[in-house]
């Protein structure tokens, strides 16, 4: 069986689909990689798997390693900048998942999508952002849930449990000992101190729309915050913020947790 292989369009579809690859991985690593990097390496790619097709080694094994192994490596390397050699295995390991995610979606695209002009360009196009999209989401929401820790408040015998969000953007303290202040909701301070005399202190601060505000704070006993390892961090005498105002639309955490709490 023979079959015509133009060595220019192997090129050009290599060198896409590479540097698309590269992209997606910048996005995910947060690398800072420029684009004209990421388009030589993935010139260089494509020039080798070129090389492999002129040679007639494709469906060798020294072929298959050449592409998969020493070109994917080279590739990940120089495009996207990395030195350290366990990132760049992790790399090279997302290239190839972005790679078959990539591939399934383009397929799922041609079977059901028609373009008139250029179709290998449209479907990796259209497949990159579709992918692209769906990974932002993904780490939107892998972040996002790994900032919520479960929290306990203690406050004169009395506790209560609650989600804690983590957020590096509180930078909010008081302004004589500069203790740092986490945030909880007004209905999840009545519950923790019922019918309890709370001393409250007043905490100014700035945000959006409100350019000078007082915020009422009172210290709890304890602070115990579950981490992610399963552990557990105690804060004696926490300084506790208190807002009227819901901290989520969908109820997902009842308190801010200032980041020095972590510390």
């Amino acid at each position: 069986m023979y079959y015509e292989l133009y060595i220019d369009v192997l090129f050009l579809e290599n060198l896409l689909l590479d540097y698309l690859l590269l992209a997606l991985l910048r996005k995910l690593l947060m690398c800072p990689a420029k684009r004209i990097r990421m388009l030589a390496a993935a010139a260089l790619g494509s020039a080798g798997v070129c090389v492999v097709y002129v040679l007639s080694l494709e469906r060798t094994f020294f072929g298959t390693v050449i592409i998969y192994v020493v070109l994917s490596t080279v590739m990940v390397k120089a495009g996207l900048r990395i030195k350290d050699w366990r990132l760049l295995l992790k790399a090279v390991a997302l290239l190839y998942i972005s790679s078959l995610l990539l591939g399934g979606i383009f397929e799922l695209l041609q079977r059901n999508l028609t373009f008139p002009l250029y179709p290998f360009l449209a479907f990796s196009l259209i497949s990159y952002q579709l992918l692209s999209v769906s990974m932002e989401w993904l780490a939107h929401y892998r972040n996002r849930e790994g900032n919520l820790f479960e929290v306990t408040i203690s406050f004169q015998g009395r506790t209560v449990q609650a989600k804690g969000l983590l957020d590096t953007g509180n930078h909010l303290q008081d302004p004589i000992f500069h203790k740092p202040v986490s945030i909880l909701t007004e209905e999840l301070q009545k519950a923790l101190c019922g019918e309890a005399e709370v001393l409250f202190l007043q905490i100014p601060f700035h945000s959006i729309g409100k350019q000078d505000g007082i915020m009422a704070a009172f210290f709890a006993d304890y602070l115990c915050i579950r981490t992610a390892e399963g552990g557990t961090k105690l804060i004696e005498r926490p300084l506790l913020g208190i807002t009227k105002e819901p901290l989520s639309s969908k109820n997902e955490y009842g308190m801010i947790l200032h980041p020095d709490l972590f510390v």
